[in-house]
Formats: structure tokens, sequence, C-alpha cells
């Protein structure tokens, strides 16, 4: 029998951007207050906390601040540099003379590139449409700014000032502003639309040393030794050769108490497009342009499969979705998260919590319950069902609105509601 819980999980104006959780966007991010809650319910101090889809690193972020180590697994390159630079506490002194020094070199250098006395490389964006979405002045300072960053000799530092220019990027691009999806701004608001691009990346670094700043005085006032480690990998090829042999040795010789996530929707389509949001970003930062268009294919149900799976709801709910080319979509996703869920059982110890922290999507208006597919998933493998708790979304940034169909104008709900589901390891 489920049991529902009678606590406020909406958390409805709560800061979700406190400290590192602040540096960069990330689509459909788990909140930290809900994070926290189920690390230090589920988990002890000193414990080993697991996030197999760590997104942006936000579950990572708050084992830190418990004092548990963690492991973040995430296919996304750009999920993996916001997650460890989220949980890499570095000194914002340190962070400020750097900036101080990178300050005026860009602002001497920007002054020489606008006076033409200086010609700045422009990277390879062959295959990408980028003047779609940058004019031709923004590119040449994103290039420059760009330059000054690789010259950044030590790692860490590199790729904190990586992040703030990621976000610069994003607010400067034609991309309409508050969507994750690449849809263009209106013609007429992109011909009006020019920003300093130096000044909006000044703002970013000020407020992300400001962030980091927090972090670093919390960890250190409390004297945390508590490390996050990030692969990137697919969860789903975890103890096989295909995933990193550091990440399989680590994970294979640690005791993982407990994993918090919030799989991904498996629909780029219509939900939630993660490649999307990271493509321009992981060009501009230099990662394979192949590698970087594959995202959402590599993702859970990316490319067709079809396994038969141990679920009764998900059968029935294949049956109702007219479009046998959606439905196929709909099993593949599953399909691969039960791959995910049999790695997970096996790395998780006896008596662990496993948390799941989704939303049921809707196709071709037809509602997915992955709630209950994941909890007979979960049993067929040899999990206990011990909660399930429902949530509104009042501020996890997806659309509400979709059109799933190829009707001009239809719309239809996405999500607006979670639901947290608590397993257990027999």
């Amino acid at each position: 029998m489920l049991k529902k819980s009678n606590e406020d999980w909406d958390f409805a104006g709560a800061n979700i951007h406190y400290m590192t959780h602040g540096l960069h966007p990330y689509p459909a991010r788990m909140i930290p207050q809900i994070a926290r809650r189920l690390i230090e319910r589920y988990s002890s101090s000193g414990d080993v906390v697991l996030d197999p889809f760590c997104g942006s690193g936000g579950v990572l972020v708050e084992a830190t601040l418990t004092g548990r180590d963690s492991f973040g697994i995430d296919i996304n390159p750009l999920a993996c540099l916001l997650a460890r630079v989220k949980t890499t506490p570095l000194n914002p002194k340190i962070l400020m003379r750097e900036w101080e020094c990178l300050r005026g070199d860009i602002r001497r250098n920007l002054g020489l590139l606008h006076s033409k006395q200086l010609k700045v490389e422009i990277p390879d964006f062959s295959k990408t449409n980028i003047s779609y979405w940058f004019k031709p002045y923004m590119i040449e300072e994103l290039a420059l700014i760009k330059k000054h960053l690789d010259e950044i000799k030590d790692d860490k530092i590199r790729e904190f000032f990586y992040v703030c220019f990621s976000s610069t990027i994003r607010l400067v691009s034609g991309t309409r502003k508050g969507e994750f999806k690449l849809y263009r701004m209106p013609e007429d608001e992109w011909k009006k639309f020019r920003p300093d691009v130096f000044a909006v990346f000044e703002r970013r670094v000020d407020e992300s040393i400001s962030k980091m700043g927090e972090f670093f005085e919390f960890v250190s006032k409390n004297n945390i030794k508590a490390k996050a480690e990030i692969f990137e990998a697919d969860t789903s090829k975890l103890f096989t050769e295909e995933f990193p042999e550091e990440g399989r040795k680590k994970l294979f010789e640690e005791s993982v108490n407990l994993i918090v996530t919030s799989p991904p929707y498996g629909d780029s389509h219509t939900t939630v497009a993660y490649g999307q949001f990271s493509r321009y970003s992981l060009i501009w930062l230099g990662y394979n342009r192949d590698r970087t268009l594959e995202i959402d294919k590599k993702s859970l149900g990316g490319q067709l499969k079809e396994k038969e799976i141990n679920s009764k709801v998900l059968e029935e709910t294949l049956e109702k979705i007219r479009n046998k080319g959606r439905a196929r979509e709909v099993k593949s996703f599953f399909v691969d998260l039960n791959e995910c869920l049999q790695k997970l059982y096996k790395v998780l110890i006896p008596k662990g919590y496993a948390c799941f922290v989704l939303g049921n999507r809707t196709i071709n208006g037809i509602k997915i319950p992955t709630d209950e597919i994941i909890i007979e998933l979960g049993k067929s493998i040899g999990f206990e069902l011990i909660e399930v708790i429902h949530r509104r979304i009042p501020s996890k940034r997806i659309p509400w609105k979709s059109s799933p169909t190829n009707i001009p104008g239809q719309k239809v709900e996405t999500i607006s509601r979670e639901n947290i589901i608590i397993l257990r390891k027999s």
C-alpha cells in the first residue's frame, strides 16, 4: 500500500539558487531542497550518494554540504562541467585576483578589436548555423573572451570561468529567453537585440564569484572534507567496458548507500531537450561537434529498441498511444531505464535507498505513468516500495504546454506535478 506524506514538498517560494546552485541554468533540475531532505532522511554523514543522471550536479552539491562523498554520472559534457565546478570549492580571493588580471587584458584587447588593430581567430563553426544565433560582433567578442580563458593555467579556475562563459553565451544568443529548447526570438526583436557581450560576461563572473564564495565559506567553516566525482558516461553501461575504467573501479569498490536522482524525461521532441540546451555552449567551448549533436540520440530512449520488459502498466499505456512510432519511442525509453535500474540495484548496498524524482509526461494526449512503471520495474528487479510522495512544481522550468502532434496550434499540458518514488534494496 502506498503511503502519502503530509509534509510540504512543494517548497513554493524557496530560494533554489543559493551558493553554487545559482551558477548556471539547466533544464528541469531537481530543486536543492528536495535533494537535501532525501539525503538527510535516507543516509548519514560519511555515507556515499550516487546520482546516476546528475545533470548540473545539484544533488552532489547537497551531498557535499551535508558531509557525504558523492558520485555523479551524466552523458552530457556540459552537465559534467557544471557539476564539477559546482562541487569544487574555490577560494573567492584567488578567483578575484585571476579575474582582475583577466578583465583588464580582455578590455584592452576589446578596444584593439573595435579599432580594427586586432583580429581574433574565429573557431571552426562549419556545419553549424552559428550566424543564425549570434551576430558577427558577438562572435568576435566571444571568441576573444574564450581565447583569454583558454590561457588560464589552473584547470579548476579555468573551468569556473568556462561556466561563466557558457551562461553568457546563452544570454547574448538569439534564443528566446526563458526557454531551454532552441527557438530564436522574433525577427523584429532580433534586429534590435544588441547586448554588450563583455558587460554580460562581467556580471556573470561577479555573480558567480559571489555564489562560489558562499559555498567556499560554508565548506571551510564547517571543515567539510566530502568530495564529489563526476563521470561522463551512460549509466546503462555501468560495469561494462563502455563505462570509464576509473568509474567502474570506484563504484565497484565504494559502498553506495543512497541513490537520489531525477531521470531524464525521455522526450526531446516536446518536453526537455538537454542536447539542444547544451549545443552552442559546448561548440563554443570546443567540444567535439558530432558528439555534441548526438547527445539527445544517446540519452535514454534516443534509439529505438524492442526488448521486452516486465511492466503491465507500460504495456497497457503503449496500447493507448495511437501513433505507433511514438509508442516505440516511449518503450525504448523504458527499455533503457530498466537497464539502468538493474545496474543501480547492483551498485547499491543491501537495505540502501533509491529515490527517484520524476514527472509524468504526455504523449499524443496519453499520460505516461512513469511513476507506476518505475515501481513495477523496481519490484521485478528486487526493490521494495517504501513511499510515494506527490508535489506540485511551482518553479521547475519546463514547458507547461507543448505541441506533441503535427496539428497546428494544438497544445496539451506536459508536466505540472512531480512524484518522488522511494525504493529500498531488499
